[in-house]
């Protein structure tokens, strides 16, 4: 790493240093392994003396448990894998992550890009601006992607940690190889996919200067100059800044949490308040013994207070206090894979009383509540194609007032009143108290 960055990062300041922080902003780091991107298969990442490094990282020996990385029939071979990967998880925070950190903040610069797990929150701790990265159609509308498996964290991920490390931005490299079949509707789907869960950069993927060639499907499509909807372009960047610029320098309205670890997050319990409107947060579980206070109102971490803690882990034992006071408390369900819906959101709704009521049900419809301005504002959003119609209740006095971001115009709304939204269709609602005082 130390070569690394004399070779390239120092020469970058060499030659572009006067611009740094200014009209160079940001360098960007790209989805790094200690492997890069073998084709083979059961390659597990090692150095020289990577073992004295996983056994500091895990505090126990793990050489005895080497062969479960490779065969199956090892006892407890799935959990050994897991320890390793966040071992080398840990190794890689202190080797890479830090490493360019540090020197982007010595030399006016912010480090962004992402990491190479949809779910690396740990990683997240060392970018200025956090990232994530919707890519190869692992997220889609109206598919089980945008709830469920490790891609569906990903949007939380990159939110949960700009809020939790108290960074202003966070961002979604979107788009990139989505193939020649990504749609207009697509392309809009995806930025409000990430807004309703509170990312307020993106990176669109990509603008060529050429598709001329082989570029013509180099991580297709070119979303830029050369797109079929170039000229509908401007709409689309406007509404996207008005949304980024809702989720920035505003707080986040939330009290629930669910405990995740350096390099894994749980989506099963995520699913399950996403479709009952029940807003959340990651939280690493390091947060538990670094920075975060825990006592019977629940955990306090960067001006979030979080009322109603969900865990499917047995978090790190330096972490294990935490939990028990948060047991004790009645703040804290254990839960799993197989944990009813209806169990884990009424768990929630004991202790923390819901900021958005729908009738009827909308499983579709996501939600996301700042304040900023002086103002409480909600996106309501409708995740899927079909159109939702309901009658919205907000846990706020009025009045309000209903926003196009498209437009940017608004008109009045009443609580309690119908919303009836499009396929795919975001809007947003705050109050308007500023004007009605």
């Amino acid at each position: 790493m130390a070569c690394f960055i004399r070779l390239v990062y120092d020469g970058f300041y060499r030659r572009f240093g006067e611009h740094f922080g200014g009209l160079i902003p940001a360098i960007f780091t790209d989805e790094p392994s200690p492997v890069g991107k073998p084709r083979e298969r059961g390659v597990w990442p090692g150095t020289t003396g990577i073992l004295a490094h996983v056994n500091r990282l895990l505090g126990y020996d793990f050489r005895p448990h080497l062969a479960a990385l490779w065969f199956d029939d090892e006892p407890d071979a799935e959990r050994y894998r897991a320890d390793y990967e966040r071992a080398i998880a840990l190794r890689m925070e202190e080797t890479w992550y830090a490493a360019l950190y540090e020197w982007c903040t010595e030399h006016g610069i912010a480090l962004t890009g992402h990491p190479a797990k949809a779910d690396d929150l740990g990683a997240e701790r060392y970018f200025h601006i956090p990232g994530q990265d919707l890519v190869w159609r692992w997220v889609l509308p109206d598919d089980p992607t945008a709830l469920e498996g490790p891609q569906s964290t990903q949007g939380k991920c990159g939110s949960s940690a700009m809020i939790h490390t108290g960074r202003r931005r966070n961002a979604n490299e979107l788009c990139g190889a989505y193939g020649h079949e990504l749609t207009w509707e697509e392309m809009n789907w995806l930025a409000d996919w990430c807004f309703v869960r509170g990312t307020n950069m993106l990176f669109p993927h990509a603008f060529y200067y050429s598709v001329r060639g082989i570029r013509w499907d180099e991580r297709p499509p070119d979303v830029g100059p050369n797109s079929a909807w170039w000229d509908r372009y401007k709409s689309y960047a406007d509404r996207c800044r008005r949304l980024c610029w809702l989720n920035t320098d505003s707080r986040h309205v939330c009290s629930v949490a669910i405990l995740g670890r350096v390099d894994w997050l749980p989506w099963e319990p995520a699913k399950a308040l996403f479709q009952q409107q029940r807003d959340f947060n990651y939280v690493e579980e390091r947060h538990l013994w670094e920075d975060a206070v825990v006592d019977e109102g629940g955990i306090h971490l960067a001006g979030m207070r979080y009322e109603a803690v969900l865990a499917m882990h047995e978090p790190d034992a330096r972490a294990r206090e935490a939990p028990q006071r948060l047991d004790e408390a009645g703040r804290l369900l254990r839960c799993g894979p197989e944990t009813p819906a209806e169990e884990l959101v009424g768990f929630v709704d004991g202790l923390v009383a819901a900021d958005v009521r729908v009738e009827p049900a909308a499983k579709a419809l996501r939600v996301r509540r700042v304040q900023k301005g002086g103002r409480d504002w909600w996106m309501l959003f409708n995740e899927e194609g079909a159109s939702l119609t309901g009658r919205v209740w907000l846990r706020e006095e009025g009045p309000f007032l209903q926003l196009d971001p498209w437009t940017g115009e608004s008109q009045a709304w009443e609580n309690g009143g119908t919303i009836a939204l499009d396929g795919y269709q975001l809007t947003v609602v705050c109050t308007d108290r500023v004007n009605g005082r």
